[in-house]
């Protein structure tokens, strides 16, 4: 027994049990012996409602399935970033499969508010979107924690998050934070398209002078062709000419 399965534990019943469920266990805790747990564990605030809903959303499935599409989205941006064929289509397919499993999450997490009594508000809505959000594109210990259910601080922006999806723009949370990262993948995706476009001109230019080298070498090779014939000719007449040299001179 440790903390994080103590706050799983906790954040799994309704929320308006939580803090008279932890208050019962600090004292289970106290009294067999384990002060310093105890004393972690009553030290553990009360959810907010769309933290408390997100830790609820314990679907493997969907789960693995958000941090899958969100990683292809992180793969398909340093592609763009880079220039590398096709990842325009790459990344907005990428982003479009990661906004489909965001909200098939945060829809399982509102349904979990409507079965407490919550009314999921809007505001409320978009919080719990977020924090998926966010613990799906950084990983590491917070998504670990948001797949338990243990995650006690909503999570923010990081400074590697805010350089992918801002491109150094100043920190942001919310709808700002979704708003620069549409904007950094907009920016991307419109490079990696310029660059697509760039290597297809190129790509027609290139076609057009084989076709011209191909049409070179053609006439070429029929020039070479007809020298040959004639070429030929000239022996066949010259091989005639020496026949009836030697047939004079024998007479």
């Amino acid at each position: 027994m440790n903390l994080r399965s103590l706050t799983a534990e906790l954040m799994a019943q309704p929320l308006d049990q939580f803090t008279t469920r932890r208050n019962a266990r600090v004292k289970e805790l106290k009294a067999s012996g384990q002060a310093d747990l105890a004393r972690e564990l009553a030290a553990l605030k009360k959810p907010a409602v769309p933290l408390w809903a997100a830790n609820q959303a314990r679907d493997r499935a969907q789960l693995g399935g958000l941090r899958r599409a969100a990683q292809a989205v992180a793969k398909a941006q340093g592609a763009a970033a880079t220039g590398r064929v096709n990842a325009a289509q790459d990344l907005r397919a990428a982003s479009e499969q990661f906004q489909r499993d965001l909200e098939t999450v945060a829809a399982t997490a509102a349904s979990v508010l409507r079965a407490d009594q919550h009314v999921p508000a809007e505001e409320t809505v978009r919080r719990i979107r977020e924090i998926f959000r966010l613990a799906a594109l950084d990983g590491g210990d917070t998504w670990d924690r948001l797949q338990e259910g243990s995650l006690t601080v909503e999570p923010r922006p990081g400074d590697d998050m805010l350089e992918m999806f801002a491109a150094g723009a100043t920190p942001a949370t919310g709808k700002r934070a979704e708003q620069a990262e549409a904007r950094r993948a907009a920016e991307l995706a419109d490079k990696a398209a310029r660059a697509d476009a760039e290597r297809a001109q190129q790509a027609v230019a290139a076609a057009e002078r084989r076709r011209q080298e191909a049409k070179e070498a053609a006439v070429a090779a029929k020039l070479a062709a007809n020298r040959a014939a004639a070429a030929e000719k000239e022996a066949a007449r010259a091989r005639a000419q020496a026949k009836k040299s030697q047939r004079k001179t024998s007479r």
